[in-house]
């Protein structure tokens, strides 16, 4: 539980039972620790994918080329579908 100790989880413990009392207080621990296990989640997910992102660069750098490259081929095989863009077709002759 990161810097605190066990002196210093025995006084929040007193704490919150002199504020909550005895009937309330495991529900709340139970509750604190859902919610702490929650942020632990999200947070170690949240560390891998940066860790990823950094990590591997080069194949990121990769992926990106590798789509544009497929843009590319895409936006080139749009314009031969083009109506006008073909010069081939009923009604030229190539006369």
């Amino acid at each position: 539980m990161g810097n605190l100790g066990g002196g210093e989880i025995l006084a929040i413990l007193l704490v919150g039972l002199l504020v909550l009392g005895p009937e309330r207080l495991p529900g709340a621990v139970r509750q604190a620790g859902k919610a702490l296990r929650q942020i632990r989640k999200v947070t170690v997910g949240f560390q891998e994918e940066l860790r990823s992102t950094v990590e591997d660069p080069i194949v990121e750098a990769k992926a990106r080329l590798s789509g544009e490259a497929l843009l590319r081929e895409v936006e080139s095989s749009g314009e031969a579908a083009k109506p006008g863009g073909a010069t081939t077709g009923p009604g030229t002759d190539g006369d």
